[in-house]
């Protein structure tokens, strides 16, 4: 074969295997991503440690929060027509003291104006955890979303982020039936769901954290039998090893201050996982390994957790 033949032959080469990793849903490696999310404290959890992964590839990056504690779909698309209905309502820019990404200034936003604020590359859409597994809850709130994203941000690509079952020592497991398992595998069925039927992408952190749950490191075992839980002792707290949520803590002050169980949260290991999860999505490949181990973990720890993202993409 002459060398202009092969170079023709590589250049198709090269084209037919671009177009199968399109076809299969994978996003070509980028250098910088202009990203809004709408969601609530678990999207917060899985941009932790973005900016510091986007950093150590050497990526640009850009994130706008729509994020509200406590935000389902039906809260975000209930402000949605505030807003269009009238603009002088209260709650009509929920999205209070954002950065705008153009101007630098802080402002309140509506979710109108924080999409028309500049050319996404992506908006991610999420459930309320405690809706997560439950898909009758997603619509018709998810279908009014992604209608009003694809009209006031018709560039950006919509992606779905899976977010996670609770902690094996959630209070709520046992009851009608609901088990960790039976949680994750009702989540993942929700929204493979909604991101077959609207042709989109999906973060799969819930199944990255399910998959962690599966090997010894990531395995949290529960009670502690050397702690007492009804009576314990001032400032301590139980055996959390293994935990990718925040789980026990002390709250509050004086006679007030007690022990209190956050079952649904993210810890740094899991905010790191949520990241890793966020970055591989939109960058379309794995987080560099010269990242450094965030918010107090091992080196051990940070590798595992990468690997398991990058083991749980490629689904």
């Amino acid at each position: 074969m002459n060398p202009t033949k092969l170079t023709v032959f590589r250049v198709i080469i090269l084209l037919l295997c671009a177009c199968s990793a399109m076809a299969a849903g994978e996003a070509a490696p980028r250098q910088s991503a202009k990203l809004l999310t709408i969601g609530n404290s678990f999207a917060n959890n899985a941009l932790t440690f973005l900016p510091e992964f986007a950093e150590a590839g050497g990526k640009e990056l850009v994130v706008f929060r729509a994020n509200l504690g406590g935000a389902s779909l039906k809260k975000h698309a209930d402000l949605v027509r505030i807003f269009e209905s009238d603009t002088s309502m209260p709650d009509a820019r929920p999205y209070k003291n954002r950065v705008h990404p153009r101007t630098g200034k802080k402002q309140d936003f509506s979710l109108r104006e924080a999409l028309e604020a500049e050319a996404w590359d992506f908006v991610t859409i999420q459930q309320l955890s405690n809706d997560s597994h439950r898909f009758e809850t997603y619509e018709p709130s998810a279908g009014f979303l992604i209608a009003y994203i694809r009209k006031h941000a018709p560039q950006a690509e919509i992606l779905v982020h899976q977010t996670w079952a609770y902690r094996e020592d959630y209070p709520g497991y046992g009851k009608n039936g609901l088990t960790p398992e039976s949680m994750h595998a009702d989540l993942v069925s929700a929204y493979d769901r909604l991101a077959k039927h609207y042709g989109l992408r999906l973060i799969r952190s819930g199944e990255a954290f399910h998959a962690a749950r599966q090997t010894p490191r990531w395995t949290f075992r529960f009670p502690d039998p050397d702690f007492d839980y009804a009576n314990p002792p001032a400032g301590k707290l139980p055996d959390q090893k293994g935990s990718l949520n925040a789980g026990w803590r002390w709250t509050g002050s004086g006679d007030k201050r007690r022990l209190a169980l956050d079952f649904k949260h993210a810890n740094n290991a899991g905010k790191y996982l949520a990241g890793a999860m966020f970055y591989q999505a939109i960058f379309g490949e794995p987080v560099p390994e010269n990242v450094k181990p965030l918010g107090g973990l091992s080196a051990e720890d940070a590798a595992d957790l990468l690997r398991i993202a990058r083991e749980t993409a490629v689904k």
